[in-house]
């Protein structure tokens, strides 16, 4: 592993900070991991000698991330990932990451719900970095107090896009929402992993006792996510799970036209097509939700989850959540196969593609 700042292993355990103020470290894997296409990772934590302020601060993250394997971010609230605080906003978090916070000191600067509890926090391009981090999504309380000095098992499963977190075998998940991958994973949909941990005024020893990572037990029917997206985060609508523009993008190209289609408007792209030629769409790849309560079901890549979508669909015959186009008024429009009689301002996710009229 790729150990950074003071980050140290002893014997099994890797300790990504010591008991003591104003500390960070980081570890990684030296190689990139396939990520895309789901993955499901397990360790063990433990974290002892607490004091200070808070009586131990500030957490740890298992991270994901595309900058390479000497990132680390700064110490304090920024949990070794973030940029360090508002007050020290030079010191340089780490851009195209998406991190698991297990956060053990209450910020109230920072909105933080509590001194317990998980968060999901990404960033993106460098000169878009801020303090502090956007929480995509965050535990309001948690089944077990993360700094009780005990011996604690996570499982972190990826099915996109659903990002699930279990603590100490908890059978539903502690923390799940749709999270949108693309921006920190390479064309070949894989990033460097590894753990993030820091201390400010308060401190504890951050312990990883054992971990494991596979990307190959996990499938999913939806795309592999893949930073071939090019309409990241950062143009993206505020408060929403997956990347979702605001609206559509048409751009003629050597062959067609490359269109970047957002899942919650109806028929919101469209090419000239007057003489009604055959469409080609390739190079097809994204995540939509078109069902924000069904979890992974109402989720799925441009080629849809079911053979037929059936009549409460705007396209009966194709598959739910697909990519679908129609010629209508001497033009060809796209849109996602939704539920007709929903509402799609709420849903999320982008599809992108090439088209050609053949």
């Amino acid at each position: 592993m790729e150990l950074l700042r003071d980050a140290k292993i002893s014997g099994n355990v890797l300790r990504l900070t010591p008991a003591s103020e104003s500390h960070s470290g980081a570890a990684w894997y030296r190689e990139k991991q396939s990520i895309g296409g789901g993955f499901r990772t397990s360790f063990q934590f433990q974290l002892t000698e607490t004091g200070g302020l808070g009586k131990g601060a500030d957490g740890f993250a298992f991270v994901i991330q595309n900058s390479g394997a000497r990132a680390i971010g700064g110490r304090g609230s920024a949990g070794g990932f973030a940029v360090a605080s508002r007050e020290n906003g030079s010191r340089p978090g780490i851009p195209w990451s998406f991190s698991v916070f297990f956060d053990t000191f209450k910020n109230r600067e920072e909105g933080d719900p509590s001194d317990n509890y998980v968060a999901f926090r990404t960033s993106g391009r460098p000169q878009n970095m801020k303090w502090p981090q956007d929480r995509l999504a965050f535990t309001k309380k948690l089944h077990v107090h993360l700094k009780d000095r005990k011996i604690h098992t996570v499982q972190i499963l990826f099915h996109p896009p659903m990002l699930a977190v279990y603590l100490d075998g908890s059978r539903k998940p502690d923390l799940e929402a749709r999270v949108d991958l693309s921006i920190v994973v390479d064309h070949q949909g894989a990033a460097w992993v590894g753990f993030t941990a820091s201390t400010g005024g308060g401190y504890e020893n951050h312990d990883i006792l054992n971990w494991s990572f596979d990307s190959e037990a996990v499938s999913s029917s939806a795309s592999v996510v893949s930073s071939d997206i090019t309409y990241l985060m950062w143009s993206c609508l505020p408060n929403r799970g997956l990347c979702t523009p605001e609206k559509a993008i048409v751009e003629p190209n050597a062959r067609g036209f490359h269109i970047v289609l957002p899942a919650n408007v109806d028929w919101s792209a469209s090419v000239p097509n007057p003489a009604g030629k055959t469409v080609e769409i390739t190079n097809a790849h994204g995540i939509i939700c078109w069902d924000l309560q069904a979890g992974e079901a109402g989720c799925s890549g441009p080629s849809g989850i079911s053979t037929s979508a059936g009549k409460d669909f705007v396209d009966p015959t194709s598959p739910a959540g697909a990519l679908i186009h129609r010629n209508r008024e001497g033009r060809t429009e796209f849109s996602v196969n939704h539920r007709a009689k929903a509402d799609p301002k709420e849903n999320e996710g982008l599809y992108e593609f090439d088209v050609e009229l053949k």
